[in-house]
């Protein structure tokens, strides 16, 4: 256990972690499996997901790909309080995600197919179409799932009709700050568009729509890289004689 605690890196915030999901599953890695586990129960956790060797190092996998075994990653990211979010990818092959003979972890989806995509938060990825001038590609992004997309549509609508220009400038600027995958940039776009429009219709007229950036490569990882063991139940420490948390 302690091998698997000090091989699995942690990224170093939600954005890293979306970005190291995604590169994922431009690796194959489309099948996915998620989960909520309290600190306490974290090494419970990880004797489950052992079977799908979590901790195998690079030659390791490709070893692993040459007698036809999935590759399996665990992406965990730590939180201020005591639940953390888990997500567990795989490629096809023997003793992964998609093995009848693997040990049941709950529902396994494939993240390429429709209603299936993987959730991390609020958002969702999708392998889509993307065109660059007359070429036609296509790539991994993340976007707002539909229900949130709505939510803040409707938001917005409502802010405009009460000429709430506090409420509605505190929203745009919250949409500012989302990571700006490029399915989420063009969604935010799109609600931008849609603050115009209504603020136009209502009345408002102090609206100021902020120039939104692009994503760019990030680091996924500290250095040093924390591992899961940063993870554990946070020990109190001896200062003076007193225990402290």
């Amino acid at each position: 256990m302690l091998d698997v605690l000090r091989a699995v890196k942690v990224p170093r915030n939600q954005t890293a972690a979306m970005q190291l999901l995604q590169l994922y599953a431009q690796s194959g890695h489309v099948l996915w499996t998620a989960g909520r586990v309290v600190r306490g129960k974290l090494e419970r956790l990880l004797a489950k997901l052992a079977p799908f060797r979590i901790d195998r190092n690079v030659p390791g996998r490709a070893y692993d790909r040459s007698r036809g075994l999935a590759s399996c990653h665990l992406v965990i990211t730590d939180s201020e309080d005591e639940v953390l979010d888990w997500v567990l990818v795989s490629t096809q092959g023997r003793q992964g995600l998609g093995d009848p003979g693997a040990p049941d972890i709950g529902t396994i989806y494939d993240t390429t197919a429709q209603g299936q995509h993987l959730r991390w938060g609020l958002y969702e990825l999708l392998h889509t179409e993307k065109r660059i001038g007359k070429v036609r590609d296509t790539t991994w992004t993340w976007r707002i799932t539909r229900p949130h997309y709505k939510a803040h549509e409707a938001l917005i609508v409502e802010r405009a009709k009460r000429h709430d220009v506090a409420g509605l400038t505190q929203e745009i600027a919250a949409l500012a700050m989302m990571p700006m995958f490029s399915g989420v940039r063009g969604q935010v776009l799109k609600l931008y568009a849609e603050a115009r429009k209504v603020a136009g219709k209502f009345g408002v007229r102090e609206l100021t729509l902020p120039v939104l950036a692009y994503m760019t490569r990030q680091t996924v990882y500290d250095t040093p890289p924390a591992t899961l063991v940063s993870l554990l139940p946070r020990v109190g420490v001896i200062v003076g004689g007193v225990a402290t948390a």
